[in-house]
């Protein structure tokens, strides 16, 4: 039964990045010009899996995690030498070829989502850093913090890891760095506030895309149809003129908005789209939940898009896995170098985590739907210095390990609740809405 449920964690990374590709990486980054006892390939598994989610968060204990894996001794400075710009180009491209092959979802979607390539999300994070790295990434509240940087993410709800990653100052807004293009097309875009612009979703729309927002609260687009009988009152009024004083259990209309066009020989027009405004009411409070979209009424009712907007929530459970798992927060550095290589490190962390969970469950079967990411993510953590053994160990070594680990990680990964169902299968059930409002309500 041991066997037959064995992950197969060496090979599941080396087919991840196979040997010769982190060579022909770090080639190319000019990181082997100087190999002698530093192997790329080992120095990149060490970052990964020592740093990622090692509890010693030192360049120390970066060092002494690659001498035990690798039975390699070195002297302080040999090591440290290593972090380069060279380091930080290679990791960079390592992370760019894991977006282009992981972002993909490895599903289709189901139930109501079935009509979608994907569901997709993005939103973005802040990371603080040394006071001495102010030039480089300025904060945007430096009242308190003189440094840190903004992490956007684009990620499939599917995917093993996310689909796009930019580094920039935190001062960077998030609309301008959000870039739609043809990949949008059927595919249904989740966005936060912080991404409400008339001009984004127009594109989205004219590139066969689909988006849902929440109504910004000082939007108030006039209703210009209505796609239940009862809403037929509200046409030729302004939304947030109504949502206050309604008790309806929804309101499906669209509306007509206007905006400024991108700029064209030096001038601007003024630009007009019509939408789709879905507000659903909170029995719990009263008040309603508003969402902007451009999805058919015919595709997702009003309340199929109050709970598909729930999974937002997937987005926000990727960077706490990031800074409270791999704890991307914690840089033990002032040297932009440093901590540029490390954070990107911290991303292929996750994104090995996530290739071994989805392996784990595909050897699972049934009970892989019994392995919520956090419960794996905390598990990957504690052991995650005893797969880095198991990369760079010789074959025999390895192979023993990877069956002891093997044995912890199927009996430990799967909840003991048979009757707990991930994030995704509630969403595409429609049933993750109601469990949002048993706990306080949705995003809203």
């Amino acid at each position: 039964m041991a066997r037959r449920k064995s992950i197969g964690i060496k090979r599941v990374l080396t087919r991840l990045l196979p040997r010769r590709v982190l060579d022909d990486l770090a080639e190319q980054a000019g990181l082997a010009q100087r190999v002698r006892k530093v192997r790329p390939h080992a120095l990149f598994w060490t970052l990964v899996l020592g740093f990622g989610a090692g509890r010693e968060r030192t360049i120390a204990g970066l060092r002494r995690a690659f001498e035990l894996a690798t039975g390699v001794t070195l002297v302080p400075s040999a090591f440290y030498d290593r972090f380069t710009p060279a380091l930080t180009k290679f990791m960079k491209a390592v992370v760019g070829r894991l977006l282009a092959e992981g972002g993909e979802p490895t599903r289709q979607l189901r139930g109501v989502l079935a009509s979608f390539k994907d569901l997709v999300m993005t939103d973005s994070t802040v990371i603080r850093l040394h006071d001495l790295l102010a030039n480089a990434f300025p904060a945007s509240r430096t009242n308190h913090t003189l440094a840190a940087l903004k992490m956007h993410a684009v990620l499939s709800v599917n995917g093993v890891g996310p689909r796009s990653i930019k580094v920039t100052a935190e001062r960077a807004h998030d609309g301008p760095v959000f870039r739609v293009g043809k990949w949008v097309k059927d595919r249904l875009l989740l966005f936060d506030l912080a991404y409400f612009r008339f001009q984004l979703f127009s594109c989205i729309t004219r590139n066969g895309g689909y988006f849902i927002v929440r109504l910004k609260r000082s939007a108030n687009p006039l209703i210009v149809a209505a796609h239940q009988r009862r809403d037929r009152d509200l046409i030729a009024r302004r939304a947030r003129d109504v949502l206050d004083r309604l008790r309806r259990k929804s309101i499906d209309v669209d509306v007509s908005v206007s905006f400024q066009g991108r700029r064209y020989a030096g001038r601007r027009h003024t630009r007009a789209e019509r939408f789709r405004l879905i507000a659903v009411r909170d029995p719990l409070t009263g008040s309603y939940h508003a969402y902007l979209t451009n999805i058919p009424p015919a595709r997702l009712s009003p309340t199929d898009i109050a709970q598909t907007y729930a999974a937002r929530w997937t987005v926000e459970l990727f960077f706490r896995e990031l800074k409270a798992r791999y704890r991307a927060e914690d840089m033990p550095s002032s040297a932009r170098r440093i901590i540029e290589t490390l954070v990107y490190a911290v991303l292929v962390t996750l994104v090995v985590s996530r290739t071994l969970l989805a392996a784990l469950r595909r050897k699972l079967g049934a009970l892989g739907a019994r392995v919520p990411d956090e419960r794996w993510a905390t598990i990957f953590a504690d052991v995650a210095r005893d797969v880095l053994r198991v990369v760079l160990r010789t074959p025999s070594e390895a192979q023993r390990l990877a069956c002891e680990l093997d044995r912890i990680l199927v009996h430990e990964a799967v909840d003991p609740n048979a009757g707990r169902a991930l994030l995704p299968q509630r969403v595409e059930s429609g049933t993750q809405y109601q469990h949002r409002l048993s706990v306080g309500g949705t995003h809203g």
